[in-house]
Order: structure tokens, then C-alpha cells, then sequence
């Protein structure tokens, strides 16, 4: 457990909520913090600070949101990164407490919990013990064949992309498959560029191997970029999906500067009002997009399992590599998704999924125009989990999540820099039911104009 006896600097008039949660980014991106090492409970630090609950708690939920802390239900929060647990005494009673719930959380990762047909999962679990071989060897490095087979051509059905099965790599999670990455090209100048407004644990994975991250805009494109760039078409923080003149643009430049680009398709595959957008890579030919694709949001945060489609351009440099790493994701699991995917179950789920979910999107956006009218402006809400809203107030973002923190809604807050005169916030509607969700805009109506 951290100690608390922490001194924070900075300006003595900025909210102490913001001051904390900038001594713990910079601990965490100087590696002082490692990953892994547990905060101290909302209650033990709000004590040794002489603050209420609520600052720490709102802290906390800063750092929460822009991926530099993870929560474990009923332990509290460690650091994010690539770091192991050290050996430590068991935590107190006092440190093991909860964090004070929410009533109503729009800032989580979870997913509906009615979506899943659990019961064929077990279906496909079953199947897969039924062969011995499954649970009797490690795994292939690369993923399993069958996996990699399915996902082939589920990837180009689904999102249009362009692969092989041998182009496929599996791993556990995103942060794992970008390791491998970038050791196929540290033999070259190690600087990257990352769509603003970035991706916290993404950059975390390439300063940990020595690469420079700056920011950059997909609408000034410029031949001085890094020759890597990692883009998200569908990153909710920015508030929408990448044009089709910002998707050739990216390849023109990719052409010309002969540069690389990584295409972290998150939630591509959930768009209400239209038909979704195919995936750049496809768009490239398969050509010089390294693809990334999860199953976190699709099926459930629990499976972890995500994939990397390697251009032609990488994959001498995986074969000679590849014995060197080991498989970190389930080979079980692998060979049951393999047969969900195949079955069918996949493709039926994300059907019915778009229909729950097209269906929260539109009550959240008829409640917050109820509540809010002229007050508050929608900005994106066409794909994604998220709704990005525009409120009209003197309030800075940090105040508005602190607000609603104190009333017990959870929301996100969009970086300054992302948003624009008026403070913005990001509201989930994934895992909130749908008759939570006008009392929950409700809430949020008296907090900020009560």
C-alpha cells in the first residue's frame, strides 16, 4: 500500500482534486509508482490529507477515466502498467474497503449483462474440453489456428479487413500486442505519433520501450510526422468517427512518407443510424496498416482476448521472432470463441447488441433533452458506447464530474484540450439499464443548475 504522507505541489488555489490527481500522473508516468502498486483507500487518504471523501473520490475518478489507475471491486485501485505485484503484507481491514458506489455509473467499461447468451458459451466451452488436446499444451505463440482462421474471415465479413490467417497475432489485451509491435520495429528511430486527444495506455507501452509519443490531428496531416502513427476512427473522446476525406488523407500520407499506420478499430463495429464504416485497413489494401481488434466491448470485458493483423511488410520480422514470446491469452478460451464465431453466435449477437444499444442511445438523448434543452448540446452520439455532450456552464469539466461524483453519478470527463469554450463529458451507456437513465439525467440536472 502507497504511502500517504505525499505533499502536493502546484498552485495553492486549484482544486485539491486536480492536484492530486497530478501528483499520481506524474509518479505513474515517471515510474515511481510502478504498475501494479495499490492507492490508498478513499478513506485513509482523505483523512491524511485533512479532505473530504469526495475530493479523493473525484481524483480518483480522473485518473480512473484517463487510464492511469484500474479498480478491482472490493480492493480499490492500483497503478496501471507493466509492473508486478511485490510481495507485501495482507492490507488492513481499513484499506480493503470498497469504493463508495455509485448510484448511477455512466463512466463505466461494463457491458450489458443481458447481452451475452451465456448458455451457449457453455455450449462452446463443453465442446472444447471434449477434446483432451485442448487443455494439454501452452499454446501456440501466435494464437491458435483455428482462431486465427475464423477471425480471418469474420474480420473482412464484419469490418472489411484484408488478412490471412498467418498475418493474425492473438494476444491478451491491446497493451500486449502493441509489446510485440514495437519490438519488430525498434530497429528504426523510435518516435510515434497518437491521434489527439491520445491513448493513455497505449503511450504508457511506448515510452516503457523508449519511444517518443507526441500528439498530432488527422486533419493536419504534415510529411514531419514520426513514420508511426496510431489512429482510432471511432474514439469517442474525439467526438467522431474519422471522415472518408480524413481516412484518405491518412493513406495518401502513408503512401507518400512511406509511414506506418496502427488502427485501433474500438467499437467500429457499433454504429446506430447508418451503416458501419469498414476499416481503414481494408480501405489500404491490407498495406501498411498494422490492424487491432478486441473483444472486451463486443462480448464481454472478462474475455481477454485481442488480435493484430500484421501487414505483409512485418511478417518475416514476426516468424524470426515469434518462438521468443509466449501465448498470454487462454488457449480454451481461443478455441471457444473459434466456435461461437463460427457458429454463427457472434454475428447474431452484435445484431442484437446494435438494437439494445441504438435503443439506450436514443432514451439518453431524448432525456437529456427533456432536462437539459438548451442548456446542454449532443455532439456525437451516432457510434460508439458513448454519448459526448457540450454543457453550457461556467463550470470547468473537472467541477461538473466533481458535481455529479457528490450526487452519485459517475460520468467522464473530455480533456481539456479535446473540448472546446464549453466543458465537455463523455456519458456510457452500455452498462446502465434503461430505467436508470432519465433518474440519472435527473440527478445530473440538480447538480449542475440545481
Amino acid at each position: 500500500m502507497l504511502a500517504v504522507n505525499l505533499v502536493l505541489s502546484g498552485n495553492i488555489k486549484r482544486p485539491m482534486y486536480l492536484r492530486l490527481a497530478d501528483y499520481y500522473k506524474e509518479e505513474i508516468r515517471t515510474g515511481r509508482l510502478p504498475g501494479g502498486a495499490r492507492l490508498p483507500s478513499i478513506r485513509k487518504l482523505a483523512a491524511a490529507l485533512g479532505a473530504s471523501r469526495t475530493t479523493v473520490e473525484t481524483a480518483y475518478a480522473l485518473l480512473l477515466a484517463e487510464g492511469f489507475i484500474i479498480s478491482e471491486p472490493k480492493r480499490g485501485y492500483k497503478a496501471v502498467g507493466n509492473g508486478t505485484l511485490s510481495a507485501s503484507a495482507p492490507e488492513s481491514p481499513e484499506e480493503q474497503m470498497p469504493r463508495p458506489a455509485l448510484l448511477y455509473d455512466f463512466a463505466s467499461n461494463y457491458v450489458d449483462v443481458r447481452s451475452l447468451n451465456t448458455s451457449l458459451w457453455r455450449r462452446c466451452v463443453t465442446n472444447t474440453l471434449k477434446e483432451p488436446r485442448n487443455v494439454a499444451a501452452y499454446g501456440l505463440p501466435q494464437g491458435e489456428t483455428r482462431l486465427r482462421e475464423v477471425l480471418a474471415k469474420y474480420s473482412y465479413e464484419a469490418r472489411g479487413v484484408i488478412a490471412k490467417a498467418e498475418q493474425i497475432v492473438i494476444g491478451a489485451g491491446i497493451q500486449r500486442l502493441l509489446q510485440i509491435l514495437l519490438s519488430l520495429l525498434s530497429d528504426g528511430q523510435k518516435s510515434a505519433a497518437i491521434e489527439e486527444p491520445g491513448f493513455p495506455k497505449a503511450e504508457r507501452i511506448f515510452r516503457d520501450h523508449g519511444w517518443r509519443v507526441q500528439a498530432f490531428q488527422t486533419e493536419k496531416l504534415s510529411k514531419e510526422l514520426p513514420p508511426l502513427i496510431l489512429v482510432s476512427p471511432s474514439n469517442p473522446y474525439k467526438g467522431s468517427t474519422l471522415s472518408a476525406e480524413e481516412r484518405l488523407a491518412l493513406l495518401a500520407w502513408s503512401r507518400q512518407t512511406g509511414g506506418m499506420i496502427i488502427e485501433d478499430d474500438y467499437n467500429g463495429e457499433f454504429r446506430y443510424f447508418s451503416r458501419p464504416i469498414g476499416a481503414l485497413q481494408g480501405l489500404a489494401g491490407g498495406a501498411n496498416v498494422i490492424y487491432l481488434g478486441s473483444f472486451s466491448r463486443i462480448l464481454m470485458p472478462s474475455l481477454r482476448i485481442s488480435y493484430m493483423v500484421l501487414p505483409p511488410a512485418l511478417l518475416e520480422r514476426y516468424r524470426k521472432a515469434s518462438a521468443l514470446y509466449n501465448q498470454t491469452s487462454s488457449t480454451i478460451e481461443q478455441l471457444t470463441l473459434a466456435e461461437f464465431i463460427a457458429g454463427g453466435h457472434l454475428r447474431r449477437h452484435v445484431r442484437r447488441l446494435r438494437k439494445l444499444y441504438a435503443d439506450k442511445n436514443s432514451l439518453l438523448r431524448q432525456a437529456l433533452s427533456e432536462s437539459f434543452a438548451a442548456r446542454a448540446e449532443v455532439k456525437s452520439y451516432a457510434s460508439g458506447l458513448h454519448v459526448r455532450l457540450s454543457v453550457q456552464t461556467a463550470d470547468s469539466v473537472e467541477m461538473l464530474v466533481s458535481k455529479a461524483a457528490a450526487v452519485g453519478v459517475g460520468i467522464i470527463p473530455v480533456s481539456e484540450q479535446a473540448a472546446t469554450c464549453s466543458p465537455e463529458i463523455l456519458l456510457s451507456f452500455a452498462g446502465i439499464a434503461e430505467a436508470d437513465i432519465k433518474p440519472a439525467i435527473e440527478l445530473l440536472k440538480q447538480a449542475w443548475f440545481g
